[in-house]
């Protein structure tokens, strides 16, 4: 013959036995039931499994008796309109106040042993610097260049460039092959700030020149002479 199925008072009964709030008779009526009904110790057993995770982890945390007392003159208050609920049901709510506590207790230390997150350190972009060699036709003569893109500021040394009269005029060819002044420098080197409208041209094996020109009109549209020095712009 198949067991019956638990009454409610039943289910309530395992349930406060799993939790360990039943005392006295209540209790040893509980235990009977565990040896002589299978079904009521399926319950309980049933019952332990779902709180052993939280039970077993997370240390009781009762309310106090000033709850407990505000509970029970609650429930006396409604005594005159549920003249059934009886000490039956002070021991679900004190059972269901522990489950409530106990998962609120390992919510809890979920959040305080969780690892803090790992904190994000900003890396700054990598600094690029454009480098280039000029030298003239015949080998002899060259000049050695850097480019801070960050900054626009190209430095130039290594040569001193003299011509009858004329002053060494630099010049970037970018792909689209115009020349573009980029102003007079010193004959033996300088340290310039490149205009902001002509950085974009600036870029990786663009070609860099320099003519001697009249340095009274410059900065000019375009060389008057062939370039004494070339080199190419290889960003690093």
């Amino acid at each position: 013959m198949p067991d019956l199925p638990l009454s409610s008072e039943h289910e309530s009964l395992a349930a406060e036995l799993a939790l360990g709030v039943l005392e006295g008779a209540d209790r040893a009526e509980a235990l009977r039931l565990t040896l002589s009904d299978p079904a009521f110790a399926v319950e309980v057993e049933a019952w332990r499994c779902r709180l052993s995770p939280l039970l077993g982890t997370v240390a009781a945390m009762p309310p106090s008796p000033r709850v407990w007392n505000a509970v029970e003159a609650r429930i006396g208050e409604e005594k005159a309109l549920r003249p059934s609920a009886g000490p039956r049901s002070l021991r679900l709510w004190r059972g269901g106040a522990l489950v409530s506590g106990a998962i609120a207790a390992g919510l809890a230390l979920v959040l305080v042993t969780r690892p803090p997150a790992p904190s994000v350190v900003a890396v700054p972009p990598a600094t690029s610097v454009a480098v280039s060699q000029l030298s003239g036709a015949d080998g002899g003569v060259t000049m050695a260049v850097a480019y801070d893109p960050q900054k626009g500021v190209l430095r130039l040394g290594g040569a001193t460039l003299l011509g009858s009269g004329k002053s060494p005029e630099l010049w970037i060819i970018p792909e689209d092959g115009v020349p573009r002044s980029l102003g007079i420098v010193r004959a033996d080197g300088d340290e310039l700030t490149v205009d902001a409208g002509l950085r974009r041209f600036m870029s990786d094996g663009a070609t860099l020149a320099i003519t001697m020109e009249d340095a009274a009109s410059a900065p000019h549209k375009a060389p008057s002479a062939t370039p004494v020095l070339v080199g190419k712009f290889s960003i690093i």
